[in-house]
């Protein structure tokens, strides 16, 4: 029982708990008794907050049974990356500078879960400052994949990603700047969605790039996905980023199916970058089952994409020593060694007229891409070209070739979509020969996050088989 209330998606602990079949503590105290049994294997939390969840679960349920429901999210636990502020509990960007800093006031996207009657129940592991895609902290330790305990969880929403794998949690909020969130979804086999650049305020959250930056959910599913989203999505005025667009039912449109939608592949758009075999036949696999679910699909070109990678690296470099420049001028040793590299390849590089340079060309390549949704409603890509590598090494292999596992890997898959700022969503797709995930990505148009999640819901009611495996963790 304890065990099956782990793997239960959100959306269905809310209609257990709203029909008064399971209460929130019960839902608490399952979970709390998960991350003791799992956590010391997998690092996901590096804090949890055991009483202040306990006290939170009982006056939910007090207030549920006495007809003051919030909503679907009233009850549910949910983690947070530790990059996000969390008012009385550390927020310690998985760094030596803030390793003592406890925040006053919530992220904007934690407010609103905790509006929505949400539990917090802890923050989870992150790569140091969210600086790259890989599972190891200098402060914090290596957060690993519990599908392969050797391998890593991706980066850098680390433990966001495992947590709701192995059942620790229903729900947790990670970041993406170039990669973060739909990596890790895709090595742990869970559901990762990057809304819209500006559909999610940034308030309360450590910048990496701000221009690039994304608050979004991971989840077991996409109807879950949709829910978090209608939570924390809307417009706060002390973000810069904020757009006052209006905000849709997510939820409402999921199972109108893909028949007559216009899907399409852009190998271009991932630079024709290689994909490993396996994971390219699982790809085509899916595609499949989304023909046979009535959606056209084309393949269409864009010649651009290599200017794509030269602009973000040009903005989101600037973006990202402007952040550090003063911590790091404090402190050098106070960084590791992989985060330290990235700020001194940067330092003494800037150029303030590339940088406008960059933003002006990210503009034209904005409307090239937009461009595309002329001739298709999504886009589809494997989500990444390879599994997870092996922690030791942190080589992926590609068709038997070893390459190493960085932003080059996931950048032409992922990265782009946060030029754009265009949502895009991840979706287990199956397993590799290994045992381990492997994901596909849809990707729409902006503020059209509904129907990236229709897309996915479709995809995933297909593909029941997909969700009823477990990791042995």
């Amino acid at each position: 029982m304890s065990d099956d209330l782990c793997y239960a998606p959100v959306h269905e602990l809310a209609r257990r708990i709203g029909k008064k079949e399971l209460s929130p503590l019960e839902v608490v105290e399952a979970n709390l008794r998960r991350i003791e049994e799992a956590n010391p294997k997998v690092l996901g939390f590096i804090e949890v907050t055991a009483d202040q969840a306990r006290e939170e679960a009982k006056e939910a349920g007090e207030a549920i049974a006495a007809g003051r429901s919030k909503g679907p999210l009233h009850g549910i636990p949910f983690g947070v990356k530790d990059i996000i502020d969390t008012a009385g509990v550390r927020t310690t960007c998985g760094s030596s500078f803030f390793k003592d800093r406890v925040p006053e006031v919530d992220a904007f996207a934690v407010g609103k879960l905790k509006e929505a009657g949400g539990i917090l129940l802890g923050k989870c592991h992150t790569q140091e400052f969210a600086s790259g895609p890989l599972s190891h902290n200098p402060h914090l330790g290596t957060a690993r994949n519990p599908w392969d305990l050797s391998r890593i969880t991706g980066g850098s929403s680390t433990g966001s990603a495992a947590s709701v794998a192995t059942g620790m949690v229903p729900a947790a909020l990670g970041t993406d700047t170039g990669s973060s969130i739909r990596g890790p979804a895709a090595h742990c086999g869970v559901v990762g969605l990057k809304p819209t650049h500006g559909r999610v305020s940034l308030a309360g959250v450590c910048p990496n790039a701000l221009s690039y930056d994304h608050v979004g959910p991971l989840v077991r599913t996409v109807r879950d996905a949709a829910l978090l989203l209608q939570a924390i999505a809307g417009y706060d005025p002390r973000d810069p980023y904020s757009r006052d667009v209006p905000v849709p039912d997510f939820s409402a449109g999921l199972d109108m199916g893909v028949k007559g939608l216009r899907l399409a592949l852009c190998p271009d758009l991932c630079e024709n970058a290689e994909v490993d075999a396996q994971i390219q036949l699982a790809f085509g696999r899916a595609v499949g089952v989304l023909r046979e679910l009535g959606a056209r699909v084309e393949t269409l070109p864009f010649p651009d994409a290599k200017r794509i990678r030269a602009v973000g690296e040009a903005i989101m470099s600037h973006e990202f020593i402007e952040f550090h420049r003063p911590l790091y001028a404090k402190d050098p040793a106070g960084y590791g060694a992989f985060t330290r590299k990235r700020i001194e390849d940067r330092l003494g590089t800037g150029n303030p007229d590339a940088y406008i340079r960059a933003q002006r060309e990210r503009v034209l390549l904005r409307r090239e891409v937009r461009g595309l949704f002329q001739r298709a409603d999504i886009l589809l890509t494997p989500t990444l070209p390879c599994i997870a590598p092996f922690i030791e090494t942190v080589k992926s292999t590609i068709n038997g070739k070893e390459i190493d596992y960085s932003l080059a890997i996931t950048q032409p898959f992922l990265t782009h979509q946060n030029m754009t700022g265009f949502p895009a969503l991840a979706v287990p797709m199956g397993f590799s020969s290994e045992g381990v995930p492997i994901s596909i990505q849809f990707i729409g148009p902006p503020w059209e996050e509904a129907r990236v999640l229709r897309a996915g819901h479709a995809f995933e009611e297909a593909t029941p088989e997909l969700r009823s495996r477990r990791p042995p963790v």
